[in-house]
């Protein structure tokens, strides 16, 4: 008798494997992305606000100095700091456009990248047309408060900031800001070219295009900065925010340093308290890594188990004689057996007994009965 149900058996077992093996494949993949973007996320968050490392060298006044700072990285030009914004960082310049995208002020491996000012521009900010590049990031870091200069209410209620070079400082006007594309050879042109001849009918033309501006003349000798970020990664449109650059006299250097450094003891982080908080990282960065690992690890046992399980019941089944002795042909309509398997069909003296389950009714004998010779 033929067992009709062996291939019904086989395919839901065979469709029970892929099943499993998808479900783990699946898992693999979400465990995969899970760590590559709790990777990603916590790569953009280092270095992108500022951190009490870097606040240590923030102009007040006391040690340790900005000159400090220069002397760590030889890269470092600046200081600057936007009122009332998240824009508070040092300004870095590489040998060309591209060394700072993706490195922070120490020079390490940063996605946020750094604030830097073009190659193409002197150090000293002495030109009349310079350009800073930063990264828009979620959050607000970085130049993403660029971005609200584009709204009306953000734009008169933030005037500008101040801008440290070295042992001077400048205020930093700001008069226009506007969308643009990135290939906009007007405001993208070689900052380090434009002459102190051709700065007016540029400033001009700027503000004919903003969206926003103020009323501040731009003549022949001024300098101005353009603070420049995406609006986002998929796409070439670009904010800018234009300041003129107004020399500070030493009194108002050191009230401005006296402010920052009564902010600082106001935030605990002053060159006498402060404490580099290198290890300190995000609690739901450690969780997340930890649930990882759990989620792996049951993965793996889970695997275990099913082929263990698996193996236990085949080899249960071969115990009992199933597998071999002809019991998945027993024909449930009759009760009758089969006949038995042979192992050769030229050879029927090779024929394998089957295995026959006792009658309980017709052949138990009492244990009280006698049986006669």
């Amino acid at each position: 008798m033929i067992d009709t149900d062996r291939p019904l058996r086989t395919a839901v077992r065979a469709t029970d494997r892929v099943v499993n093996l998808a479900a783990l494949a699946l898992a693999i993949l979400l465990a995969l992305y899970s760590s590559y973007a709790i990777w990603h996320t916590q790569s953009m968050r280092d270095g992108t606000f500022l951190s009490d490392e870097l606040a240590m060298y923030k102009p007040d006044g006391h040690d340790p100095t900005l000159d400090e700072l220069m002397g760590l990285n030889s890269d470092v030009r600046a200081w600057l700091t936007i009122d009332g914004t998240n824009i508070d960082y040092p300004v870095v310049q590489g040998p060309d456009d591209t060394r700072y995208l993706n490195r922070n002020v120490q020079g390490e491996f940063s996605l946020a990248g750094s604030i830097f000012l073009a190659s193409s521009n002197t150090p000293d900010f002495t030109d009349p047309y310079n350009m800073i590049y930063g990264h828009h990031v979620e959050g607000g870091a970085m130049f993403s408060d660029v971005m609200e200069f584009l709204q009306p209410e953000f734009f008169e209620s933030h005037p500008g900031g101040i801008l440290w070079v070295g042992d001077d400082a400048y205020r930093v006007q700001v008069f226009a800001a506007l969308e643009v594309n990135a290939l906009d050879p007007a405001i993208y042109q070689d900052p380090g070219r434009v002459t102190a001849e051709e700065l007016p009918s540029i400033a001009a033309s700027i503000v004919s295009r903003s969206t926003n501006t103020r009323d501040i003349p731009i003549v022949s000798g001024n300098s101005v900065i353009a603070m420049s970020t995406c609006e986002n990664a998929a796409s070439l449109d670009r904010a800018v925010v234009f300041g003129k650059l107004v020399p500070m006299s030493a009194e108002e250097i050191a009230a401005a340093e006296a402010a920052n450094y009564a902010q600082a003891r106001a935030a605990g982080m002053n060159a006498e308290a402060l404490a580099p908080s290198v290890f300190a990282k995000q609690p739901w960065v450690f969780g997340g890594g930890v649930l990882l690992v759990a989620f792996l690890a049951y993965a793996a046992w889970r695997v275990y188990d099913r082929c263990c399980a698996e193996k236990r019941c085949r080899n249960r089944w071969r115990r009992r004689g199933g597998a071999t002795r002809g019991l998945r042909s027993l024909d449930l309509t009759s009760g009758e057996r089969p006949p038995p398997r042979l192992a050769s069909p030229l050879d029927p003296s090779l024929a394998v007994p089957p295995r026959v389950a006792p009658d309980r009714q017709n052949s138990t004998v009492s244990r009280h009965t006698a049986i006669s010779p």
